[in-house]
């Protein structure tokens, strides 16, 4: 079983509509943390991404709300733990790669 974790970018001011959320990535037990690459188009590596998601709202998939603190923590925490496999190494692909030892999937994953 894992978590996915979503930012939600800013709602329209003219109309108010709410676009849908930009997905991080995903937790899963027994792997290091997974982060969804999104073609490039926010951020190209872990330090992009830090600096990308500050001051923006980080949810679980049930719409839990996350501290950036908390949201770095469990993801440290996940790739420091020796007996997590890191899915990009383990199975490397096309989308499914290493950046600076950290997991990405750019294909559509949950």
């Amino acid at each position: 079983m894992g978590t996915n974790y979503y930012t939600q970018t800013k709602k329209c001011p003219t109309c108010g509509h709410k676009p849908e959320g930009i997905h991080l990535g995903k937790s899963s037990g027994g792997w290091t943390f997974t982060f969804q690459y999104n073609g490039g188009k926010y951020y190209k590596n872990v330090e992009e991404m830090k600096s990308w998601l500050k001051g923006k709202k980080i949810e679980d998939e049930c719409g839990k709300n996350v501290s950036y603190k908390e949201f770095w923590e469990m993801v440290e925490e996940k790739q420091k733990d020796e007996k997590n496999w890191i899915h990009a190494s383990r199975y490397p692909s096309e989308r499914d790669f290493l950046i600076d030892g950290y997991s990405f999937s750019d294909c559509e994953f949950s």
